[in-house]
């Protein structure tokens, strides 16, 4: 911390949309989302050829500085009366938070459940909600596995820290925090009752005046708080329920993921040809791919965050709402995408969620762009970028489809009883994949390891395929 400034005491409560993420252990258990970056390993490593852990770790600690939410915990607040405080902590535990996984993973396209972050334990709800895990491929290059937590904020919060661990231009060593960072973040409260005081303030400069401030209050009935009180005072009783009746188990086990890459440009052209974006074709191919193995389905249907973000909402951690999109099960990829755009556009015109009807869909489907600019982590180049996919455990099938430079990755996390296979099979045909030379046989002349592309020395993407 700064010797130089008296810093602030800080505390920001998080909203009751956000609360829900932490809601009970399985919730809390589902919502770590994981993206996973392969870079060229030889910038990361020291002298001896072995990784350079000292010098990895205070890089990330370094760039901490710049993302204030890898530097806040969540603390309930006195009696829990409210909902729980994100406040700054003094220090991190950089052996928590930044893991090196032990011996060398195969580059291997069929073996990606690694690389999903379900292998990582839970994470620890009294420490910042994020974490690191660097892992070796036998290629060279080395796989950054990155998880946080969904109550720190939704995909495109996540991108702005991504922006600052993996940023534009090449950078040795990355800049010192100074005193805006610091001011930024501030200090945590004293204890409890100072939490509540500085959260209240905040909630005050929101609503400047008695009369706004009264009207704001009872936005929600007295009723309703009272039970979201009661819900928290209750909270550590359920949760020591979940833990012995084993339900969290359901959370990681039963699911497989894989991940198909595509042309960006070839899947855009595509979509706007069928009238729609490209957030529209894949959610339309994951119905397609979904009623082929639902053969006697009439309709089908499918969960589309959408973000509510305008300008100057940078800093709102989950802003997203919902809408369910219905269509006939036999109808074909050139009728889907018009009706998703449809509804899902009335859904942004209306301002708000619209699920309506049962709940009878099969999961979700979204996309997120991080722009066609190289990205580095220090001057270690990043390759590929693979976001995994968090939501409720009922889901059968999951969607992210994340778009880097030139490539578009889908990945997929699906429950047991889908078959996976198939369904990335559908993806194939639907979106322009990528050309994938015919692999060449091992001691052929000339030739790559079997299984390999063409030209790439045995060194194939280690999240392009099915995890069993």
């Amino acid at each position: 911390m700064s010797a130089h400034t008296d810093l602030p005491r800080r505390a920001e409560l998080i909203s009751s949309l956000d609360e829900k993420y932490v809601s009970n252990a399985v919730t809390f258990a589902a919502m770590h989302a994981a993206g996973t970056m392969i870079v060229d390993g030889a910038p990361l490593r020291g002298p001896d050829g072995t990784l350079d852990r000292a010098a990895i770790r205070r890089r990330v600690e370094r760039l901490s500085w710049f993302a204030p939410a890898m530097r806040q915990r969540l603390v309930p607040t006195l009696l829990r009366f409210t909902t729980p405080a994100w406040v700054p902590v003094t220090s991190l535990d950089l052996d928590y938070h930044v893991r090196f996984a032990e011996g060398i993973e195969p580059d291997d396209p069929t073996r990606v459940e690694r690389f999903t972050g379900r292998l990582s334990p839970t994470m620890d709800p009294s420490r910042p909600l994020w974490d690191f895990e660097f892992v070796e491929l036998d290629s060279g290059r080395v796989a950054i596995v990155m998880r946080y937590h969904h109550v720190v904020g939704d995909a495109m919060y996540g991108l702005r820290i991504g922006d600052v661990i993996a940023g534009t231009a090449a950078m040795a060593e990355p800049p010192e925090p100074g005193e805006e960072q610091y001011l930024e973040l501030g200090i945590p409260p004293r204890n409890g009752i100072e939490v509540l005081a500085l959260a209240f303030a905040q909630w005050r400069s929101r609503h400047p005046g008695v009369r706004q401030a009264w009207r704001a209050y009872w936005r929600k009935s007295f009723r309703m708080r009272l039970r979201r009180w009661g819900g928290r005072l209750l909270r550590p009783v359920k949760n020591a329920r979940i833990a012995r009746t084993g339900l969290l188990d359901d959370v990681r086990e039963g699911r497989r993921s894989a991940y198909e890459a595509v042309d960006l440009a070839a899947a855009t052209r595509r979509a706007y040809k069928l009238g729609g974006t490209v957030n529209d074709l894949v959610t339309a191919a994951t119905l397609v791919a979904m009623a082929r193995q639902r053969p006697d389905a009439e309709t089908l249907s499918i969960l589309v965050p959408i973000s509510r973000r305008g300008a100057g909402d940078g800093g709102v951690r989950n802003d997203i709402s919902v809408v369910k999109v219905a269509v006939a099960a036999s109808a074909p990829l050139e009728q889907i995408v018009p009706s998703v755009r449809a509804q899902v556009q009335a859904a942004v015109d209306s301002g708000g969620s619209v699920v309506e009807g049962a709940e009878d869909w099969v999961g979700y489907a979204t996309s997120v762009t991080w722009g066609r600019d190289d990205r580095f982590f220090g001057t270690a180049a990043v390759e590929t970028v693979t976001g995994w996919p968090a939501g409720d455990p009922r889901d059968e099938v999951a969607c992210l489809a994340c778009s880097y430079r030139r490539e578009l990755v889908i990945s997929v996390t699906a429950r047991s009883s889908v078959d996976l296979p198939a369904l990335m099979a559908v993806y194939r045909e639907l979106l322009a994949p990528v050309p994938v030379p015919v692999p060449v046989a091992a001691g052929a002349p000339g030739g790559a390891p079997a299984g390999a592309p063409s030209g790439a020395s045995g060194r194939v993407d280690p999240v392009a395929g099915v995890a069993g």
